[in-house]
């Protein structure tokens, strides 16, 4: 008995399949394999994996302000920016990354630090009694004058009297371990602790 067409295109189809399955070396028995959980990369078994791709704060830090410069219409003021730090609530690493400058970021944002590169934050301590914060830098501060001085210790006197960074009210400042006359907002010296209304002038202007 002769057979129909399309029972032979349906034979001829068959045929092809099983070459070409020979081909890729793959036989007609091959069959998907199950794969164990335990090879299963972990994000393909969380039932509800996220979506965010923000990075969390590093485990044990927490973000906090210190206190760059910023050009805006009527002058120079002070402008908080985020760093993480161990101990939030003292101003010993606040301080740290402050002397480490502004980011490349931040630059490009128009948003700088007055303190020279070149000046050491050699020690912070604090006097809880008094609720002073006493800082020793290098004399490598005094390679600028006037108001850029002036800004740059108003930025040290903001950032170690952030509220949240136990609420130091007053600031000493020593330079290589001897205390030294500074300049207030205003460039006028003065003797002895300051306080952050000494930079008032200098205040991030109001959002």
């Amino acid at each position: 008995m002769r057979a129909s067409r399309g029972g032979r295109s349906r034979l001829i189809a068959g045929l092809l399949a099983v070459l070409l399955l020979a081909a890729c070396g793959v036989t007609p028995d091959d069959g998907p394999q199950e794969i164990a959980t335990r090879d299963l990369p972990a994000d393909l078994l969380d039932p509800n994996p996220g979506t965010s791709t923000t990075l969390p704060e590093s485990a044990g830090t927490t973000t906090v302000d210190v206190y760059m410069l910023e050009e805006v219409a009527d002058g120079v003021h002070l402008v908080a920016v985020p760093r993480e730090v161990t101990q939030a609530n003292l101003p010993n690493e606040r301080l740290e990354t402050l002397f480490g400058g502004a980011t490349e970021a931040e630059i490009e944002a128009g948003i700088t630090s007055g303190i020279p590169a070149d000046t050491e934050l050699l020690g912070v301590t604090v006097d809880e009694e008094e609720r002073e914060v006493m800082i020793d830098i290098s004399d490598d501060i005094f390679t600028i004058e006037g108001e850029a001085l002036a800004q740059a210790f108003g930025q040290i006197v903001w950032t170690a009297t952030e509220p949240r960074a136990g609420g130091y009210r007053t600031v000493r400042i020593f330079v290589d371990g001897e205390p030294t006359t500074i300049l207030d907002g205003e460039v006028a010296n003065q003797e002895g602790p300051v306080t952050r209304s000494d930079y008032t002038n200098l205040s991030p202007p109001p959002p």
